[in-house]
């Protein structure tokens, strides 16, 4: 009932589109989604089990409804509500656990925040944004990319969803624009919402050069990453476990590293370019997304620590994308590569505690998946009805974890499911908005 009834005052908000004097405007905003897909060839491994198990055809399926609205003051003023409701189905059904066998539906916040202007002219626009609001940099990529803010460097972990390459942060944003956005900056004071400590705030700085009216974009990034705790003291070692790492670590340094505390702060760093060469292009075949090529170098994390952390290399990663022409048929066709030396498994599973460290050299042995440093992506998107019907497809062998939508951790795989490069998935979305 109470999801009934937040879903009720959103709707009852949205509909009053004409209510407040003149210099205020209410627009209602409403979208919804259709997923399914298959992992066509990949790796299981649940938390209370030692070994990764392959799978194959395994099926995800997800729907999507959001509803809410933007409020307009004076130009000077604006305020973004939204809900969200998700319909999941879990992976893996296991019978012992009812919940596993049926349907989950959730309702929680999706934006609530408030954009203040200060200034808007040609030479200087300044805002604040305050709240919890969804954040991108680098405005290309379609899946990979885009991590200054949806990962974490030790270990190394990274928070990607299918087509929602951006974050989603709670906090503040200063923003300003220089001579017709030529600069823009932006200093975020923003709290964690992923990676454990939960409530951490983390400082960041974003600024992007934009030359040749935007067809060239230059940014660079820094973020110190929970740099204020929330929490007194340090935190234990998270990387315990050797099942993240291949089997060439000496089990007498997993001992020594169980007794030892870590602090959880880092600084990440990213560099990010994008061209599109349209404008020097004086060809009309190509639609607004066509041509356009970028990439983006992250690094996670600065410092090294031993003796799993002592090679900066395996924390950087490297994408690049590009569109390739859709002849305004295809909204956009988008190829991207990623690269990165890691070869852990890219899991976050000690941040909760639901299994204890294993010290027998036998253990370590476990992940032996040989992951592939590559990861790629193709995207397709075709909309119609001036953009408020869509559909979406992708296939790839990005960082995709198995959907996990109930209580009992101790089935849930943390790690990513497509680590060789035999592994692939593909997904099919049907969206509508308006």
């Amino acid at each position: 009932m109470k999801y009934l009834f937040a879903l009720a005052v959103c709707i009852g908000a949205s509909a009053i589109v004409s209510a407040g004097p003149d210099n205020l405007k209410i627009t209602p905003k409403g979208y919804g989604s259709f997923e399914i897909g298959q992992i066509g060839h990949g790796y299981y491994k649940s938390s209370a089990s030692d070994f990764f198990e392959e799978i194959g055809h395994v099926w995800q399926q997800r729907a999507f409804a959001n509803l809410g609205f933007s409020v307009h003051y004076r130009d000077k003023l604006q305020i973004n509500i939204a809900g969200e409701g998700l319909i999941a189905f879990s992976t893996p059904q296991i019978g012992k656990f009812p919940t596993t066998l049926q349907t989950r539906q959730f309702f929680y916040i999706k934006t609530a925040n408030a954009l203040i202007s200060f200034v808007d002219s040609e030479r200087f626009t300044g805002q604040l944004q305050v709240g919890f609001f969804p954040y991108k940099y680098n405005h290309g990529v379609r899946n990979l990319g885009e991590y200054l803010f949806r990962s974490n460097p030790y270990p190394l972990v990274v928070y990607a969803d299918f087509d929602y390459p951006q974050a989603d942060l709670l906090g503040l944003r200063g923003h300003i624009q220089l001579f017709n956005e030529l600069i823009e900056n932006d200093l975020l004071v923003h709290s964690e919402l992923l990676a454990h400590p939960i409530q951490d705030w983390s400082v960041s700085d974003i600024i992007s050069c934009n030359l040749l009216n935007k067809s060239v974009s230059v940014g660079l990034g820094v973020s110190l990453y929970h740099i204020f705790s929330a929490y007194q003291g340090k935190y234990m070692g998270s990387a315990l476990d050797g099942y993240y790492y291949p089997p060439n670590v000496d089990s007498t340094l997993l001992v020594s590293w169980s007794d030892t505390v870590m602090d959880r702060s880092a600084v990440n760093c990213m560099a990010r370019l994008s061209f599109d060469p349209k404008r020097f292009l004086p060809l009309s075949v190509f639609g607004e997304n066509d041509l356009r090529l970028y990439g983006e170098i992250d690094l996670l994390g600065v410092e090294d620590y031993e003796p799993f952390y002592q090679n900066r290399n395996e924390r950087m990663l490297f994408s690049f994308g590009f569109n390739l022409p859709g002849f305004k048929v295809i909204d956009l066709l988008n190829l991207e590569f990623e690269y990165c030396e890691n070869k852990s498994a890219f899991s976050d599973q000690l941040f909760y505690g639901v299994t204890k460290p294993s010290y027998e050299p036998m253990n370590l042995s476990t992940y032996n998946m040989k992951r592939v440093p590559w990861r790629w992506s193709l995207y397709i998107k075709k909309t119609f009805l001036d953009q408020h019907l869509g559909f979406i497809t992708q296939f790839g062998r990005d960082h995709k974890k198995i959907n996990f939508y109930y209580i009992n951790l101790a089935e849930m795989s943390f790690a990513e499911v497509l680590p060789t490069k035999d592994d692939w998935w593909w997904v099919f979305k049907t969206e509508f908005k308006f």
